[in-house]
């Protein structure tokens, strides 16, 4: 990139793609109900509608970072915001729910291939540690963004339109990202760099299987004959890319990097930081609708106050981050949300806003603190020139995370909701009583997750974080 270009169309471009991906994900879920009702979809087929978008972002996130590295970031970028203004398209027009489920893959394929080459453009044209770390804060809280605003346009849409009408706002940003991208971004590579098929082949291969397990399992079990052979076939895969990998001059994955406590604790809590905030956000979505009995427009309304926060913590926590470094922001920020969990798990059905709407704002403030910070630090430490591949990491990371939070604390609360609805006089005090109990649990994991990466830090020693202290950079030369 030459000197006398500004990175900030990068950051925009960049911003506006991931709003797309985040947008998508609450978006569709305010407008499951309208969905099942227009195209009379069953209980147990309406599960995939969003879990087709997150199978295919969580599959295809890890391979698409390194392809963006080898490829082109701005190729791979572009690609993306195409397949997601596809996908919106798709869904606008969808009429069955084959066509819902297509649409939803291909703005999936869209959002993997968006999340992380929109990180390892902002990483690639931020070269310096500090400003680095507030254009990923802004990055980041342009996720909070997309997930508060698409339960308030999909109420939009079903108050005044239908379902389909929500989609239009996807392909609207797609196309703009792509407009910016194209004139204002310039193409990266790794110079010599060549795509690792065999790499890419079996580690989406795992990964698909070990989504499908956790997603379909939750709903029907994890131990009949489909679920265990999904698992077992995920588990010989995922080994065979390790070995693959660890073989390969120039792996898609770096696996070496794991020996770095640093590195694997930001997975880790990446993945954690994903894992309470998408699952406890499920949890309450769906208390607001069952037992609040909101409209999907009043419940985006309500959770700006959770996801507004989350947006200015992330910017917040870029401007902290400068100061005291990502380490302690995460574990503060963590222990904030945990705090924020174990509060939302003591409403009552009859609470009004008021009631809970400090719950919402701590956990939507821990969040946002942990959440920017955990990705910064991962991306500082691989060598510059490889933000493409830890971006497809730690992202991977995140949406596995946020696989496993929806998919546990979603079970814990059906389970539980099962066991209680035959002897409670009222559904709703039964239904408040399950969205407790996932609550509690997902308090717990995150502390736990916390717990983990200190243990993790601690092992590193007095090594200083290569989040904090710039590496010496390799130069990446543009791509002609």
């Amino acid at each position: 990139m030459s000197a006398e270009r500004s990175p900030m169309p990068v950051l925009v471009a960049a911003c506006l793609g991931l709003f797309t991906v985040f947008v998508q994900t609450t978006q569709t879920i305010g407008s499951l109900s309208a969905v099942q009702d227009d195209l009379h979809v069953s209980a147990a087929d309406l599960v995939w509608v969003p879990s087709m978008y997150t199978l295919v972002v969580a599959s295809f996130v890890l391979g698409a970072g390194a392809l963006a590295d080898r490829w082109g970031r701005r190729r791979v970028f572009l690609a993306g915001a195409v397949a997601m203004a596809a996908g919106g398209l798709v869904l606008v027009f969808a009429d069955s729910l084959p066509a819902v489920l297509a649409g939803q893959a291909v703005a999936g394929l869209g959002g993997a291939l968006i999340t992380p080459s929109s990180l390892a453009l902002v990483t690639h044209a931020f070269p310096d540690p500090r400003r680095r770390a507030g254009a990923i804060a802004a990055w980041a809280a342009t996720s909070g963004l997309g997930l508060a605003i698409g339960p308030v346009t999909a109420g939009l849409a079903l108050r005044w339109w239908s379902w389909h009408a929500a989609f239009w706002l996807n392909l609207v940003v797609a196309t703009l990202a792509i407009a910016v991208a194209l004139l204002y971004v310039p193409e990266s590579r790794v110079p010599g760099g060549r795509p690792d098929w065999a790499g890419q082949l079996l580690g989406t291969a795992g990964l698909a299987l070990l989504i499908f397990w956790l997603i379909d399992g939750g709903h029907h079990g994890y131990a009949s004959g489909r679920e265990l052979s999904a698992v077992a076939g995920a588990v010989v895969l995922l080994a065979l890319f390790a070995t693959v990998e660890l073989r390969r001059a120039h792996p898609m994955v770096d696996l070496r990097l794991m020996r770095d406590p640093s590195y694997s604790a930001s997975l880790l809590l990446a993945a954690t930081v994903l894992f309470g905030f998408v699952g406890l956000s499920l949890l309450q979505v769906l208390w607001l609708q069952r037992v609040r009995g909101l409209s999907a427009l009043e419940v985006g309304v309500q959770l700006l106050a959770e996801f507004g926060t989350f947006i200015a913590a992330s910017v917040l926590a870029g401007v902290l981050v400068r100061r005291s470094g990502p380490r302690p922001l995460i574990v503060g920020g963590l222990l904030l949300a945990a705090a924020g969990a174990a509060l939302f798990a003591t409403v009552g059905p009859a609470d009004t806003f008021t009631g809970y709407a400090a719950a919402l704002v701590i956990f939507g403030l821990g969040c946002g603190l942990a959440n920017a910070p955990s990705t910064a630090l991962a991306v500082g430490h691989v060598p510059r020139g490889r933000e493409g591949e830890a971006g497809g990491t730690v992202n991977a990371a995140r949406q596995v995370g946020a696989v496993l939070g929806t998919s546990i604390l979603g079970t814990l609360l059906t389970s539980r909701f099962e066991d209680r609805a035959g002897t409670a006089s009222d559904p709703r005090e039964a239904f408040t009583d399950a969205v407790g109990y996932a609550a509690w649990t997902g308090a717990a994991v995150l502390l736990a997750g916390t717990v983990a990466a200190l243990g993790l830090f601690a092992l590193a020693g007095r090594r200083t974080p290569a989040a904090e202290v710039p590496a010496e950079p390799a130069t990446a030369q543009p791509a002609s």
